[in-house]
């Protein structure tokens, strides 16, 4: 998705990927990049900045070491997909992300289960995030 010029413009588009990617069944890739692109746009979500996991400025100062060794063409994914700054006090945000294929009323037929984010748990568990969120493209039920 292209960076639109103003936060209307922006958002108009996110809403157009969502009605796109919705209903499909889908990797969630998309999820991560359009939450990264909408949340400083987002007044209620209070987000200055916001980065994919492997483009965060501080990963390697916060989580050294082989665990992070670069494995290609993606840095290793440890279970965060995001990580964002709280724009009231630069406190940051751990951000996992779920989409899921939802009907025509915005409901997904399968469950977020437990052992899907217990990674992003255990890592978001760092002193560095104030808070840990999870991310969903609609309706979906936490098993």
């Amino acid at each position: 998705m292209q960076n639109p010029a103003t936060p209307t413009q922006t958002l108009d588009q996110a809403l157009a990927t969502l009605a796109t990617m919705n209903p499909q069944e889908t990797n969630g890739i998309w999820l991560e990049r359009l939450t990264v692109e909408v949340a400083p746009h987002l007044k209620n979500w209070d987000i200055a900045q916001c980065w994919r996991w492997a483009d965060w400025p501080q990963r390697e100062t916060i989580f050294p070491g082989p665990a992070l060794a670069d494995t290609g063409d993606r840095k290793q994914d440890i279970g965060i997909d995001a990580v964002a700054v709280r724009r009231s006090d630069g406190q940051l945000i751990a951000i996992q992300c779920k989409a899921r294929q939802l009907d025509a009323a915005g409901r997904g037929g399968t469950d977020i289960a437990k052992d899907e984010v217990d990674k992003f748990t255990a890592a978001s568990v760092n002193a560095a995030f104030a808070e840990r969120w999870l991310v969903t493209n609609g309706d979906n039920r936490i098993s």
